[in-house]
């Protein structure tokens, strides 16, 4: 484990192993409320052949926790920095629900160009019914939510009394079968988010629109989609038809086919990622 400091003077909680005779580097993102460590059972696999670098967001597991700072954008921007501060060229870039926002942010601003592949894990481009949408768009990319619910459900997540509902929503995202020390322990990972700093990133994640992003992505792209997730996989499809070229694969409940596939099935989930990534061109820089 290592840390490196931001621009605007917060620290990352990051790691950095794996091997690197494959000239392949893969930059894992975790999503909201998460940690670096959610990835920790895909990584050995994954790092076995190629180098990997996983962190934890700012205000998120072992990094700072700041008062400011709580967009996507800024997020995009940590992103850039650790690339540069570790003089990676090229990588291979997979988000994990909101790092995926992550990573559409880092391609609006900055385009595809150190980018060898991206892997869009169970996120919907549009999570709010937005004014520019009609039910029917915003129902199809996988926008489950209209303002009103937003403003209460961030409220209540930034709420000083917000465990229980923290701990409702962590549920909601994985399947029914996983074991009471696997949850204890992704709750306590979400724990380690302050809640009101949370609920403002959330708040900033949630209206976001990626629709317009997605036909501009010109390298390799695999989209994940989860059969018991709370996204619905249609969504994913959805995403997948819009990313030229782009290929989805659902993982079955049997695959641990939630919203964390690589935590509740690593051993399918490395493999399709791996199988992926041999797949494509490779370093473009």
């Amino acid at each position: 484990m290592a840390t490196f400091t931001t621009t605007d003077g917060v620290e990352i909680d990051f790691r950095d192993s794996g091997a690197t005779a494959s000239g392949r580097t893969l930059v894992l993102l975790h999503g909201w409320s998460q940690s670096r460590a959610t990835w920790d059972r895909a990584v050995p696999a994954l790092a076995a052949q190629h180098r990997v670098v996983s962190y934890d967001h700012r205000g998120h597991g072992r990094s700072g926790k700041p008062d400011h700072g709580a967009r996507v954008a800024r997020l995009a921007a940590d992103l850039a920095e650790l690339v540069a501060h570790l003089g990676i060229g090229s990588y291979d870039l997979v988000g994990h629900s909101m790092g995926a926002s992550v990573a559409w942010s880092h391609i609006d601003n900055q385009g595809t160009g150190a980018l060898d592949s991206l892997v869009v894990v169970d996120q919907p481009s549009a999570c709010v019914v937005l004014p520019w949408m009609t039910p029917e768009e915003g129902a199809a990319a996988g926008a489950i939510l209209d303002f009103p619910s937003t403003e209460g459900f961030v409220g209540a997540v930034g709420a000083p009394d917000a465990t229980e509902t923290r701990r409702a929503f962590l549920v909601s995202m994985l399947s029914d079968v996983l074991p009471e020390d696997d949850l204890a322990f992704l709750f306590g990972e979400n724990l380690q988010m302050p809640g009101p700093w949370g609920a403002r990133l959330l708040l900033d994640h949630a209206m976001q629109d990626w629709r317009d992003v997605l036909p501009r992505i010109d390298v390799p792209t695999l989209v994940v989609a989860g059969e018991v997730s709370h996204v619905a996989p249609a969504s994913q499809q959805w995403t997948a038809e819009h990313v030229p070229g782009a290929r989805l694969r659902t993982f079955g409940a049997d695959e641990g086919g939630s919203h964390f596939p690589f935590y509740e099935g690593p051993a399918h989930f490395t493999r399709v990622l791996l199988d992926f990534i041999a797949g494509t061109p490779g370093p473009r820089g």
